[in-house]
């Protein structure tokens, strides 16, 4: 592009520019929004020279640091050096990893003194910025903001990880233990909490993170072979093939027994069991995960007055009657994130909307905001992959989700002490004000924490579980033009019932949740009396094919056909005692979502990679989808 080795590069009409002060001068010339400079000459030469210090020593400083402890991390640096890049590119950096990390080494001058005198200049400067905003100043310059600020964040974000910066850094899960704790040190800075906040608010909403975080897989990442491998799973395990299988079984061997398993298919026996919550427990399938996080739950219990108790206290601290104004949240913060997306006439979908959303949600309407959304994201989707989805053998998910729910937990018990602290408690109107009100001599059992992990086993499964319904419903969608444009019509017309038929049956083909499982607690017959009559044996882990049940005829009339006029229940959220107890929110928090996202003109995928949905293990991660930008229709907020 002409730029040389010099960073950053901006390709324009006017020829490139690099480096940051080309592209500061070039934005205060083409931009059209206020003067990134004061207009005082003295006020606008202090910033000057802040903005020369902060790319200059602070700037290198950052840099330094942030690769001391990154390069000896083999599969971080990999993984930030090749994301977004080609493949050719991406073997490359993994065959010749040690030469490049050498030679970052010896064009830093990265020594024995860098990491200590780096985190001296960084300490430094957060220091003489905390000062300068110490007299109330909402930004560095004054009332708006300016080089400075612009500086101070991005050069920043190695140190900081901000929700939102838009490029490839190393996590909190790759950084070594020092790291980890200088950074969240630094996050609780004052200048470190402004840097946070100029993302949250001055980035602009529609800002997401550009490349996947690292998958569960990436610590044992062996190249082409690796990528193939994870592939060739996921095509197994896709729904299309699933559905394939289980429609031979669902013929054949609709129960089908493997040694201690029960495979099984049809939607009345899948039904059966999930009734039949005393035969085939739940216990023994998550209870020890959630005693592994410190988080005992109502998922992981089966019938007993404990489950009972704090079943009916969520029940009465999640209500029905918040609906509507949990519909209008929503719906104001989707219009929001999708608005500041038009002007780049792209958006992705998960980091830019279906994620962020639910976490706003449970800072909201649930009570738990986090540290900062990045930091509570990571928290929720670390335990909540532990906690439902993956292998208890797999250890580097562990590790993630015991280091998170720790995060989790103290955060909790501080917002707990704080909230029993507010004398307007009585009058809460989120989850966790509501439980902290109902303590006292009614219900002695209702301690701290008993609330704590109550709390977490709820929000851990309000994140993902959303986005990855959402975005799969839009992914099917999208795969069929005459449907994708009935959707469209109806979230224009601010149908919210339709939209949320039209996203329940897409998500029916491209499956959600694809099995649940159960224990039997004793010998038990399914299905008495009929030809497929079975005995399952005691200790067996009964396998239930949710996509299965969703696809047998028996139950979906013409299931092969996709139709919005369906009198049965979808199985998407489980069914039964242990059924997601965020079943009527999502009701209206995925319509809401996905209808933000229909009324965008001329949807379609990004071109290339961008367009191809990456995963983070089980969670999609990143999906470019683009639009028309000169469309003036706005999401309708009711």
């Amino acid at each position: 592009r002409g730029g040389g080795t010099q960073v950053p590069v901006l390709v324009t009409p006017d020829g490139t520019k690099q480096n940051a002060h080309e592209v500061v001068a070039y934005a205060e010339v083409a931009g059209t929004g206020p003067p990134l400079r004061p207009d005082d000459p003295v006020a606008r030469a202090r910033t000057d020279a802040l903005y020369e210090t902060l790319v200059g020593p602070f700037g290198v400083a950052v840099r330094a640091l942030a690769y001391a402890y990154m390069l000896p991390g083999r599969q971080a640096g990999i993984r930030v050096w090749g994301a977004g890049a080609p493949g050719y590119e991406r073997a490359v950096v993994r065959v010749a990893y040690p030469v490049l990390a050498f030679l970052m080494r010896r064009a830093l001058g990265i020594g024995p003194s860098t990491i200590p005198d780096a985190r001296a200049t960084i300490q430094a400067m957060f220091d003489q910025v905390a000062s300068m905003l110490a007299d109330g100043r909402r930004y560095l310059g004054g009332d708006r903001i300016g080089v400075a600020d612009l500086a101070l964040a991005t050069l920043s974000s190695p140190a900081i990880l901000p929700a939102g910066y838009g490029g490839p850094l190393q996590t909190m899960d790759e950084m070594p233990a020092e790291m980890r704790a200088q950074v969240e040190r630094w996050r609780a800075h004052p200048t470190g909490q402004f840097i946070l906040r100029l993302y949250r608010e001055d980035r602009g909403p529609g800002a997401s993170a550009a490349f996947p975080a690292p998958s569960a897989t990436d610590a044992n990442d062996d190249g082409p072979i690796a990528d193939a491998r994870a592939g060739f799973t996921r095509w197994l395990t896709s729904p299309r093939v699933l559905r394939l299988v289980f429609d031979v079984l669902r013929r054949f061997l609709p129960i089908l027994l493997i040694r201690n398993n029960a495979v099984i298919s049809r939607h009345v026996d899948v039904l059966e069991v999930l009734t039949r919550d005393r035969d085939f427990t739940i216990r023994e399938i998550n209870a020890q995960r959630f005693d592994d996080l410190g988080a005992r739950f109502i998922l992981g219990m089966d019938h007993s007055p404990e489950y009972e108790r704090e079943e009916a206290v969520l029940r009465q601290a999640v209500r029905p009657d918040d609906l509507p104004r949990i519909r209008q949240f929503v719906a104001e913060q989707a219009a929001e994130l999708v608005d500041a997306a038009r002007l780049a006439g792209r958006i992705d979908i998960v980091g830019g909307l279906t994620r962020i959303v639910p976490t706003r949600l449970v800072a909201s309407y649930f009570g738990v905001p986090g540290p900062d959304e990045l930091t509570l994201e990571r928290w929720l989707r670390d335990t909540f992959h532990y906690a439902f989805l993956a292998d208890r053998n797999d250890a580097r998910v562990r590790a993630a989700a015991l280091r998170s729910a720790a995060g989790l937990r103290a955060h909790l018990d501080a917002e707990i002490a704080r909230r029993k602290a507010d004398p307007d408690i009585a009058t809460a109107h989120d989850m966790l004000g509501r439980l902290v009100a109902m303590q006292g001599p009614e219900l002695p059992w209702l301690d701290d924490e008993t609330i704590r992990r109550s709390t977490a086993g709820v929000v851990v499964g309000v994140v993902d579980t959303t986005s990855k319904f959402a975005t799969l419903a839009l992914d099917e969608l999208l795969r069929r033009p005459r449907r994708l444009a009935a959707a469209r019509a109806a979230a224009l017309a601010g149908d919210l019932e339709t939209v949320r038929a039209y996203a329940y049956e897409a998500v029916r083909f491209n499956a959600h949740t694809t099995f649940l499982a159960r224990h039997a607690a004793h010998d038990a017959v399914i299905a008495a009396g009929t030809d497929r009559e079975r005995r399952i044996p005691a200790g067996s882990t009964v396998v239930l094919g949710m996509l299965s049940a969703m696809f047998d005829p028996d139950a979906f009339v013409d299931p092969g056909v996709f139709r919005i006029d369906r009198g049965v229940e979808y199985l998407h959220f489980g069914y039964g005692t242990h059924q997601c107890l965020g079943l009527l929110i999502n009701g209206v928090e995925i319509p809401e979502l996905v209808a933000a996202v229909l009324r965008l003109p001329g949807l379609r995928r990004a071109p290339g990679p961008d367009g191809a949905m990456r995963w983070d293990g089980p969670f999609p991660d990143r999906w470019i989808l683009e639009f028309d930008r000169s469309d003036p229709v706005k999401a309708t907020v009711p």
